[in-house]
C-alpha cells in the first residue's frame, strides 16, 4: 500500500482539481488558442500542469515518507511549475524560462545532491565535479525541454511520460529506493488523472507548467535511480528511455538551425506532425508513438545492467533507423491512407462484421451484464474472505456508506452525482487494497479474483469496441492501460515489489475502467448501482461480526 496509495491519491486529486481549474482558466487567461501550427480549432484550458502539481504535492505530503533530497526535489519542481504557469499566461521569452530551469536544476544538484557522479564502461568510473555538474545540468535541462517540445497532440506527452515514469519506478526498485518509487508512481497517477481529460479530443492541456514538470521529474528520478550506489544500473539508461523525445528535439533543432532560424522557433516538423502528414489520424499517430515508447521501456529494462557504450550504441541505431524510415516514407510519397472526394469509402470486412454484430445490441447488453456480475463477484469474494478490519479502514467504509445512503435518500433515481461516483471508485480502491495487503496469500482465492477481474476486462473491452457509447470512447488511454495491465506485471522481478504493488495497480485500473463503463450509462440504473455499492460496503463493514 505504500506505493499504491501515492498513485491513487495523486490520480484522484488531479481528477478533482482539473474541472475546477478549467472553469477559471478563461478568467485567468490560461488558455491555448488555435493558430496555424496547432491541430485544435477552439481555445483549450492549459491548467493540467497545475492540477498534476497539486496531485503530486498532496500525495507526497500525505502518503510518502519524504527525505531531505525529496523535499528539495519537490521545491525545485514547484519553481518550474511557477515559471511554466507564468509562461502559459504571458508567453514568456525562452530565456526567462531557461532561467527558471537553471534555478530548478541548481536546487536539486547542489541542495539535493542529484548528479551524474559515475558512468559504466567495463566497470563503474567516478566523474570529477567539473564534469558531473555541467553534465547533469545539460541532461536535466535537455530532458525538461524535450518533453515540453514533444507536447503536440492530445494525450501524447502525458502517455509517453507515463510509460517513462513507470520504467523509472521499476528501475528504482533495483536499488530499493522507496521514496523514489513512490514519487515516480505519484507522478504516474497524476498523469493518469490528467489523461482522463486529455485524450483526443482533449478538454484540457497540460501547458508548459505540466510538460516542464513531467520532463524534470523523469530526469531527476532517473538520475537518482541510476546513480544510486546499490543499484549498479547503467548511467545511460535514461537516454535510452527518453530516446524518442530526445530524437524529436534534436532533429527539429538541427532543421531549424539549418534553415537559418532560431532553434526555439515554432514549426510543424515534429515527429507527430510528420506522422499526421503521412496519413495517420490523431489516434493512430499517438498510438504509434506510444508503441515505440513502450518498446524503449522494455529495452531499457532488459539492458539496465549493460555498459553505457552498449546502450548508447542501441540509441544510435534507434536514431538512425527512425530517421531512415521517416525519410524513405516522405521521399517515396507513402501515405497510410489517401483521401478521394469522388470515390465512396469502402468499409473493410472486419468493421463490416463488427457493425453487423452491433445491430441487434445483444453483445453490448451481455457485456454490460458481464461487467456488473464480475464486479459483484469480485466484491463478494473480498467480503467473504475478510475476517477483520483495521479501525481506520472500517471508519472509511462507514463514511462511504453514509455518503451513498444520503445520496440515495436525496437523489433517489437521479443520475449518480460526482460525489457518489467518487465514493464508488474509493470503494474499488479499498477492495483492491484489502485483496493485495490485508488478506492472506491464497492461490485459489487469487485465481478466483483474477477470473472475476478478467471477465470485467473482457466485458469492458467488448462494450467500448462494439457499442457506440459517446460517454466512454476508445482513446489512446486504453493503450496505456493495456500496456500497464498486461506488460508491466509480466516483467521479470516485478512480482517481488512490496505487497505486489504492480499487480494491484493493474487490477485496480481494470476495475476503474469497468466501473466507468457502468456509471457512464447510469441514468436508468443509478438506484441499482447505488444500492449494490451500499450492500457491498455494509457487508464489508459488518463482516468482522458476521460468521459464515
Amino acid at each position: 500500500m505504500q506505493y499504491l496509495l501515492p498513485f491513487i491519491l495523486a490520480m484522484v486529486v488531479t481528477m478533482l482539481w482539473l474541472p475546477l481549474l478549467a472553469r477559471f482558466s478563461v478568467k485567468w487567461g490560461i488558455v491555448d488558442r488555435p493558430n496555424s501550427r496547432k491541430v485544435h480549432a477552439a481555445p483549450i484550458p492549459r491548467v493540467g500542469g497545475l492540477a498534476m502539481a497539486f496531485g503530486v504535492m498532496v500525495a507526497g505530503l500525505m502518503a510518502i515518507h519524504l527525505q531531505t533530497v525529496d523535499r528539495w526535489f519537490l521545491l525545485a519542481a514547484a519553481v518550474l511549475v511557477v515559471f511554466g504557469a507564468l509562461d502559459d499566461r504571458f508567453d514568456l521569452d525562452y530565456r526567462i524560462k531557461l532561467i527558471g530551469q537553471v534555478i530548478a536544476v541548481a536546487i536539486v544538484e547542489f541542495a539535493g545532491d542529484v548528479q551524474v557522479h559515475a558512468i559504466t564502461l567495463d566497470e563503474r568510473i567516478l566523474l570529477p565535479a567539473w564534469v558531473s555538474v555541467p553534465l547533469t545540468l545539460v541532461f536535466l535541462i535537455g530532458v525538461t525541454n524535450a518533453i515540453n517540445l514533444a507536447d503536440g497532440l492530445d494525450g501524447l506527452a502525458g502517455g509517453t511520460t507515463f510509460l517513462c515514469l513507470c520504467a523509472v519506478a521499476l528501475l528504482s526498485s533495483v536499488g530499493d529506493q522507496g521514496p523514489s518509487i513512490a514519487l515516480a508512481l505519484a507522478f504516474a497517477g497524476a498523469v493518469i488523472g490528467f489523461l482522463r481529460f486529455n485524450t483526443y479530443p482533449a478538454s484540457v492541456f497540460m501547458g508548459d507548467a505540466g510538460s516542464q514538470l513531467l520532463g524534470f521529474a523523469i530526469g531527476v528520478l532517473s538520475v537518482r535511480a541510476t546513480q544510486n550506489a546499490a543499484s549498479q544500473l547503467s548511467a545511460a539508461i535514461p537516454i535510452l528511455l527518453l530516446a524518442l523525445p530526445i530524437l524529436d528535439t534534436l532533429s527539429v533543432m538541427v532543421q531549424r538551425i539549418g534553415e537559418g532560424r532560431s532553434p526555439f522557433s515554432p514549426d510543424k516538423n515534429h515527429i507527430h506532425h510528420k506522422l499526421l502528414a503521412l496519413g495517420f489520424d490523431h489516434h493512430e499517430a499517438v498510438m504509434v508513438i506510444y508503441s515505440v515508447q513502450a518498446a524503449l521501456f522494455i529495452f531499457a529494462y532488459f539492458l539496465r545492467f549493460e555498459s553505457d557504450l552498449v546502450i548508447l550504441g542501441v540509441v544510435t541505431v534507434f536514431f538512425g533507423v527512425s530517421i531512415l524510415v521517416m525519410q524513405l516514407a516522405e521521399r517515396a510519397g507513402w501515405r497510410l491512407r489517401r483521401s478521394s472526394a469522388s470515390a465512396a469509402p469502402v468499409e473493410p470486412p472486419v468493421p463490416r462484421l463488427i457493425t453487423a454484430m452491433q445491430q441487434p445490441g445483444l453483445l453490448p447488453r451481455l457485456s454490460y451484464v458481464a461487467i456488473a456480475l464480475s464486479i459483484a463477484a469480485y466484491a463478494g469474494l473480498i467480503v467473504v474472505e475478510t475476517v477483520s478490519l483495521r479501525s481506520d479502514f472500517r471508519a472509511l467504509v462507514f463514511v462511504l456508506l453514509a455518503v451513498l445512503i444520503v445520496g440515495g435518500a436525496v437523489l433517489r433515481s437521479a443520475p449518480l452525482s460526482i460525489v457518489e461516483r467518487a465514493a464508488m471508485y474509493v470503494t474499488a480502491t479499498l477492495l483492491v487494497y484489502d485483496d493485495a495487503v490485508l488478506l492472506p496469500d491464497d492461490h485459489v482465492f487469487s485465481l478466483l479474483t483474477w477470473c472475476a477481474v478478467g471477465v470485467a476486462a473482457l466485458g469492458t473491452a467488448i462494450r467500448i469496441r462494439l457499442y457506440n457509447d459517446r460517454g466512454f470512447q476508445v482513446t489512446p488511454l486504453d493503450l496505456i492501460v493495456l500496456f500497464m495491465a498486461l506488460v508491466v506485471p509480466s516483467l521479470p522481478g516485478i512480482l517481488h515489489w512490496p505487497q505486489g504493488g504492480a499487480l494491484a495497480i493493474a487490477k485496480l485500473v481494470i476495475l476503474f475502467y469497468a466501473l466507468e463503463m457502468l456509471v457512464s450509462r447510469s441514468e436508468r440504473r443509478a438506484g441499482v448501482l447505488r444500492m449494490s455499492a451500499i450492500v457491498v460496503l455494509g457487508a464489508l463493514g459488518l463482516r468482522p461480526w458476521v460468521q459464515f
